[in-house]
């Protein structure tokens, strides 16, 4: 072995048994926390952990089961587990009594084999919950037992029926029985933000990359639809993520992207006649704030067909899903996207025309 090499190798098990002590001290302080928190509830009263860590996309499709846990214990302490960068989703939703910023997995599963908690809600499928430094997989005993993993979970409905089963809150395969629409929890912040970006009075948002490649539709096609709205409609056309890919140079477009919070971006959405994007977290943040979507999908990995939303998307009241039998998104054709997108633009036109 080389003296480099080894410098590297002892670097990197540095860092990685740095990081485990860390996240265990970590999670001994949380369970004495946890601990506290228990003997000052009243007698009776549960504590309960739901955990969905990550990504946001699925924090927001997972929201309504706070309101259904709630519904079933209407006493209890409610601590919601989420990656510190996305607490916010969750910061202020009225049902939970406390957000646990989590470090990684393993100060969970450090802070969990306390028993400290009377019940813990895993919305998490078998082969999701990976700490790259830890190098540590932890299963959800519950999915593990009903076999939803990475590979399978759409066939067991949308994400918040798979959440749900999960949980082990309903049965396998069945729906969601209570209110099933995500919802947002703005702040007057996030709407002072965009009041304070100028934008036009009527526009439309796109989103343009997902976390996924797969996921993708090519960049110089949004850019040729951009063009072609900047021509064809009076619109502002806003893009929204964190990063872009286009070049379009019409006075029409305009980038927000990696300027927003995700909720200041969920509030750009809201007020958007209209939002145009992909099977990602935007997408969840449209379908939550009520804004029409137009949402770019294809077939995904062992998914040929699959819808991944509750409420007004999942049923089709309130989005077009663009896509072709057995494509993946990024063979879709520009044409095929325009003649959709037009379809939608040209009839709410006509609707405005005759109001």
């Amino acid at each position: 072995m080389t003296l480099e090499r080894f410098i590297q190798l002892w670097t990197h098990r540095y860092h990685k048994y740095s990081h485990i002590f860390e996240a265990r001290l970590k999670g001994y302080q949380a369970r004495r926390h946890f601990e506290s928190v228990k003997k000052k509830l009243a007698p009776g009263k549960q504590l309960v952990a739901i955990i969905r860590t990550e990504h946001f996309g699925d924090i927001i499709a997972a929201e309504p089961i706070s309101r259904y846990v709630r519904s079933l214990h209407p006493d209890a302490y409610i601590v919601w587990f989420v990656r510190p960068v996305f607490q916010e989703l969750v910061a202020v939703n009225p049902e939970i009594n406390e957000v646990f910023p989590e470090f990684c997995v393993t100060q969970r599963q450090t802070l969990l084999a306390g028993n400290v908690f009377d019940k813990v809600i895993e919305l998490q499928f078998s082969n999701n919950n990976h700490c790259p430094k830890c190098q540590v997989f932890i299963d959800n005993p519950v999915a593990v037992r009903r076999d939803i993993t990475i590979f399978n979970y759409f066939d067991y409905g949308n994400l918040l029926e798979v959440f749900a089963q999960t949980g082990d809150l309903i049965p396998p395969k069945s729906t969601f029985p209570a209110d099933d629409h995500p919802r947002l929890y703005l702040q007057d912040k996030h709407r002072s933000k965009v009041d304070s970006l100028g934008l036009a009075d009527r526009y439309i948002v796109l989103h343009c990359q997902s976390n996924y490649k797969p996921k993708d539709w090519p960049s110089e096609r949004w850019d040729m639809l951009v063009n072609w709205l900047s021509e064809s409609y009076d619109y502002q056309i806003v893009e929204v993520g964190m990063a872009s890919s286009l070049t379009a140079k019409t006075n029409a477009y305009r980038s927000l992207c990696g300027q927003l919070s995700i909720l200041e971006t969920a509030e750009v959405i809201r007020r958007a006649e209209f939002f145009i994007g992909l099977d990602s977290g935007p997408s969840h943040l449209a379908n939550a704030s009520g804004t029409f979507g137009m949402i770019l999908m294809g077939a995904l990995n062992n998914f040929l067909n699959y819808n991944p939303y509750s409420g007004k998307y999942g049923s089709g009241d309130n989005v077009v899903l663009v896509r072709q039998p057995n494509l993946p998104c990024c063979d879709l054709t520009f044409e095929f996207v325009k003649e959709k997108v037009q379809e939608v633009l040209d009839k709410a036109s006509a609707e405005s025309r005759l109001a």
